[in-house]
């Protein structure tokens, strides 16, 4: 039996678990939000592994993989559906294919259901992109990792869903906003302005920004993963991670035309009025778009919630100031609140 390997790729919407055996790739699993890590392995990341890393890693840049089918281990799949997988890999991203239109191609243009089962046996998604294909009328359809991942994947690759269809976020009827903060943790104040952003804009880009002059309680990771919780029920929002870039050049490459910030005070206003100036000259295309939070979420803050925790009594207070998966979190956590450190975040932001 030949030696496997596996290896946790950190993407921009979640971990992505890869199987490698005989130094091809045998599974991927696109992990849910929320799911518990198992222990990082001691061993060192095989040659094999890196390889298929930079595939991922090409792709969430906008690459092609660069990868084929006599790469992936294939041993437990059917004729009809090496067929089928060999057809997936022809859909380039940015296209969208039928499971009709999938049977035809591989020449039986009634086996729909067929196909429809092929693809969701498919053992590694993303290098054979089973989320291009969809149900009749442009409807995203089932996906074995679930609609966030679907719909993740489908946004990074130009579509947006709008009334239960799939657009291209070219058209203009499709406005990209980024709402941007460090969400450390992220609070009910957070919550409003991203649920008020999904319905003010077609696609919301929630990015999570690391600022090397704070000192952060949550990781990256962790931070990424509790926003991809609270944001499951929102089809049109993504959480991406960004370092080393300015806010307004992130907007940029991500084809966004709007900034979401938050205000709270004349200290938050002084300091956003300068940001929007500064943002206007380096990329006068993009917008900024201001909210004021209601009155009783108004001087919420992530430095807010951490200073309540460790007092007596302080689960119950907490509990009213951020999202079920964030109490869970602080609830599990074993964090030193004392040592952390950190500005103000300005705004609900």
């Amino acid at each position: 039996m030949a030696l496997s390997h596996k290896a946790v790729y950190e993407s921009p919407f979640g971990p992505i678990e890869l199987t490698i055996a005989g130094g091809k790739l045998a599974r991927v699993r696109l992990r849910p939000a929320g799911e518990e890590r198992p222990a990082a392995p001691e061993e060192q990341v095989p040659r094999a592994v890196e390889a298929f890393f930079d595939a991922l890693g090409r792709y969430f840049r906008g690459e092609a993989l660069g990868v084929g089918l006599e790469t992936f281990e294939l041993g437990g799949a059917t004729d009809f559906q090496r067929n089928v997988y060999r057809e997936l890999m022809d859909v380039a991203p940015g296209e969208l294919v039928s499971y009709g239109d999938l049977a035809t191609r591989v020449g039986l243009p009634k086996g729909a259901r067929a196909v429809g089962r092929a693809v969701a046996r498919n053992p590694m998604p993303i290098f054979i992109p089973c989320h291009r294909v969809v149900a009749q009328g442009r409807r995203p359809g089932g996906f074995g990792a679930g609609p966030r991942w679907k719909m993740s994947l489908l946004q990074h690759e130009g579509w947006y869903l709008r009334e239960g269809e799939l657009v291209r976020t070219e058209n203009e009827d499709v406005k990209t906003c980024v709402y941007a903060g460090s969400f450390d943790p992220p609070t009910m104040g957070h919550m409003y302005m991203i649920k008020r952003g999904a319905e003010m804009f077609g696609r919301l880009i929630v990015a999570v920004g690391i600022n090397p002059n704070k000192k952060y309680t949550f990781t990256l990771q962790e931070r990424l993963e509790m926003l991809r919780e609270c944001t499951r029920s929102l089809a049109n929002v993504e959480v991406d991670g960004f370092k080393s870039k300015l806010l307004v050049r992130y907007a940029e490459s991500r084809g966004a035309r709007y900034i979401l910030r938050g205000i709270r005070s004349d200290e938050d206003y002084r300091f956003e009025h300068t940001m929007r100036n500064l943002n206007e000259d380096l990329a006068p295309q993009i917008a900024t778009v201001f909210l004021i939070p209601p009155r009783q979420i108004c001087e919420l803050s992530s430095g807010f919630v951490k200073g309540l925790v460790g007092f007596e009594g302080w689960q119950q207070i907490v509990k009213s100031y951020v999202p079920a998966p964030v109490y869970e979190k602080l609830l599990a956590g074993d964090i030193t609140w004392r040592q952390q450190g950190g500005g103000p975040e300005g705004g609900a932001k």
